[in-house]
């Protein structure tokens, strides 16, 4: 038998039924869920990050994109579906007019329900409150505390050189991960490098062993108490010093009592070296040079513009200083080649050392 509805007259030959009335006015009558009428939206002006149950979360592209994201969340979180639907979710929500910062907006929101096998939908305006504020890390940036540690990037002569700064600089810009970049408080140039004052002592510990791996470094930590926490207990500030290899490809070395020619970093972040005594390539460990202990060595190097002559069971070159005059022949287990394009006419750097040859870059500019 037919059930008529009471409030349209509908029946149940024509439309589904929710209870006692037909689908579209028991969305009407009761609706599929209760929301809140109005929810509160503050995000920081700086950053964009946006506060969420006692928390500061990451934004999305956009502020606007942010806020129609939480929205979403919050609603789903508290929509609470009426007595006769099993499911209840949310298809979407808009604003009534652009993103225009602080400010009372209108959200149309669009619900959708679930009662057994039959789906129903609904639409909500609810009032959207949004504030800004400053995030505590944005905060600490401004003002420059609440920072727990420091990381100090030094040069092994104390110093750091132009071209080693602007490596590490890209370094920070393009390999740290958006958290761990994010963690630095503030980035100070100094006299003698760099320091990077830190809001989480763990995120301290990961940039500096990151740096150290990038760049053959060392490090060394100390900690200094600085007070009392609320509780009693004590507070303290951690100091990681990062101590870099000023040294660049092509760079002699004296490391111990041996000369080594330096040419690159492996991707394992270890020193790619040539002895020079025996002409022997080896990849060391870091802890190689630190504990050995190493320094520039110039005395008796001398590097030439050489043009390739000829390849064969001997390396024939012409010495650009000499006008393309002077011929210097090596025999072909004497020369150590480090570029990829080894022909003939091309003009490149060589390292002439206890009769070996090593080609270590291009002068021709080709």
């Amino acid at each position: 038998m037919a059930r008529i509805c009471p409030k349209c007259g509908r029946s149940s030959d024509e439309i589904e039924f929710i209870g006692s009335l037909c689908k579209d006015c028991y969305v009407e009558t009761v609706g599929i869920a209760r929301i809140p009428e109005e929810i509160s939206f503050t995000y920081c002006k700086y950053c964009g990050r946006y506060k969420y149950q006692g928390g500061w979360n990451e934004p999305s592209d956009t502020i606007e994109d942010t806020l129609i994201d939480y929205l979403v969340l919050v609603l789903s979180r508290k929509a609470k579906p009426s007595r006769e639907i099993n499911e209840v979710w949310i298809n979407s929500v808009n604003l009534d007019r652009p993103f225009m910062g602080p400010g009372l907006y209108k959200a149309l929101v669009k619900i959708g329900g679930r009662h057994n096998e039959i789906t129903v939908a609904e639409e909500r305006v609810i009032t959207v409150r949004v504030n800004m504020a400053v995030c505590p890390l944005c905060t600490n940036k401004l003002t420059k505390r609440g920072y727990e540690a420091i990381v100090q990037i030094r040069g092994s002569s104390g110093k750091l050189s132009e071209d080693l700064k602007k490596r590490i600089d890209d370094f920070l810009e393009e390999e740290l991960a958006g958290v761990l970049r994010e963690s630095i408080i503030d980035f100070e140039e100094k006299k003698e490098g760099f320091d990077l004052l830190i809001n989480d002592s763990s995120a301290a510990r990961m940039i500096a062993s990151k740096i150290k791996s990038a760049f053959m470094g060392k490090t060394i930590e100390t900690y200094k108490l600085i007070g009392r926490k609320p509780d009693g207990s004590r507070k303290g500030r951690l100091t990681i010093s990062v101590r870099l290899p000023d040294i660049s490809p092509g760079n002699i070395l004296k490391i111990g009592d041996r000369l080594y020619l330096f040419l690159e970093v492996s991707r394992g972040g270890n020193p790619i070296l040539v002895d020079l005594q025996t002409g022997t390539e080896i990849t060391a460990n870091p802890e190689f040079l630190w504990k050995k202990g190493f320094t520039h060595y110039e005395s008796g190097m001398e590097y030439k513009k050489l043009m390739l002559i000829s390849r064969g069971n001997s390396i024939t070159f012409l010495d650009a200083s000499t006008g393309y005059s002077q011929v210097l022949d090596f025999p072909r287990d004497r020369v150590h080649v480090y570029v990829e394009d080894f022909e003939p006419g091309r003009v490149f750097k060589v390292l002439i050392v206890r009769g070996r040859a090593y080609v270590l870059g291009y002068e021709d500019n080709e």
